[in-house]
């Protein structure tokens, strides 16, 4: 029997006909936070509203899923484009995949269930695939199978100890970890220092706000486009935060100096995993003495008395990530164009995926784009 006639592709074209299979199958899939249900279904009700779900799920033999693909089109300027759901707030894009997939499901991917897939689903012009994971929770990623170009920053992540104090001895050096406790001693001297889990919704409510508002700021210094000057994106962050504090999958903390927040971190835990995403600071004179650095440290003790095995930092090439990881995730894009017009779109992101890649990876190029987009960042905080 060839896999063709034992290989069943089931198209939804909205989460509540999927919900049950996808609840079901994630419960035990590899897949990371940003492909659970519940993270793209607020995704799909805020800021992927007029992106049309075409949800995927890949059945070996009839009946058994092994694979689910969040995929979606989108209208950007006159070109159809097949993406991943979960856009410009979700760190890694991809599929769920059950346990042992390769085993699973022994076929090459590229040759047998995408090319079904590819004629089930609606029109298209391009294929725009962005920050794919090689790997999902250690197993290889079907979809990196496509024609495929590095995306130009990596993820990074560090397994966690049982101590917090065995943990930094493994990170960093004594004399290291020395000068970073006198700074926290320091800030103590200024009042009471408190690490604070947003748990009731004065605290959910008050400690989002804060990160926005020092988040955006850093936007600005950098010379990078505020993400939360999208009202949409706001709203995402709040309906998640308001739903899904109480329960732990998000995470949102702030450290304060006698009830004012001088840091904050908004984040996830998912599968014993914890995703670093917003950290923040206030921008005052106790810059200095690291008080984002004296949350991390609350954070990562959390993690520890709460069972999380592995803190990623996600996605980006900042310098400090390279002292707390020991593993690197390499990300890839995929762009196709399907039609003249597809090829011709496709074509300018292949460019400049091409060039960002160039510039990350080369030290003297990477430092003047960070002293351009500084220079900028000051020109229009005037």
């Amino acid at each position: 029997m060839s896999p063709i006639t034992t290989i069943n592709i089931q198209i939804f074209n909205s989460f509540s006909d999927v919900e049950t299979i996808w609840r079901s199958f994630e419960k035990t899939s590899d897949n990371y936070a940003f492909q659970s249900f519940d993270w793209l279904k607020h995704w799909h009700e805020t800021i992927g509203i007029t992106t049309k779900p075409c949800l995927v799920v890949v059945e070996y033999p009839v009946g058994k899923p092994v694979m689910i693909l969040p995929l979606g089109l989108e209208k950007r300027y006159s070109v159809d484009c097949l993406v991943w759901l979960g856009g410009v707030v979700s760190d890694y894009l991809g599929p769920l995949l059950c346990t042992d997939f390769s085993q699973n499901f022994p076929f090459d991917f590229s040759q047998t269930a995408w090319p079904l897939i590819t004629v089930r689903l609606p029109a298209y012009d391009a294929i725009l695939f962005e920050k794919m994971p090689k790997l999902i929770n250690g197993q290889n990623n079907p979809l990196v199978s496509l024609p495929c170009i590095p995306t130009p920053n990596n993820a990074y992540a560090t397994h966690l100890d049982k101590s917090l104090d065995n943990f930094l001895k493994e990170k960093r050096s004594s004399k290291s970890i020395a000068t970073e406790k006198r700074k926290h001693r320091r800030l103590r001297e200024y009042g009471q220092v408190e690490f604070v889990l947003a748990l009731n919704s004065e605290q959910i409510h008050r400690f989002l706000g804060d990160m926005m508002t020092q988040k955006s700021r850093s936007y600005k210094e950098m010379g990078v486009a505020n993400l939360f000057d999208d009202s949409k994106i706001c709203m995402f962050f709040r309906n998640l935060s308001v739903d899904f504090c109480s329960n732990g999958f998000v995470h949102l903390s702030a450290l304060t100096l006698d009830g004012r927040t001088i840091a904050t971190h908004w984040g996830l835990v998912y599968k014993k995993r914890f995703y670093h995403l917003y950290p923040t600071y206030e921008k005052s004179e106790l810059i200095k003495y690291a008080p984002g650095g004296l949350l991390m440290w609350h954070m990562f003790e959390w993690c520890m008395d709460n069972g999380v095995e592995i803190y990623d930092f996600t996605i980006g090439d900042e310098s400090y990530k390279d002292q707390w990881s020991d593993q690197e995730l390499f990300l890839y894009d995929c762009y196709q164009g399907r039609t003249i017009l597809g090829v011709s779109y496709t074509g300018l992101f292949k460019i400049a995926g091409f060039l960002k890649y160039k510039i990350k990876r080369t030290p003297k190029l990477w430092k003047l784009a960070q002293e351009f987009r500084a220079l900028l960042g000051n020109f229009r905080q005037r």
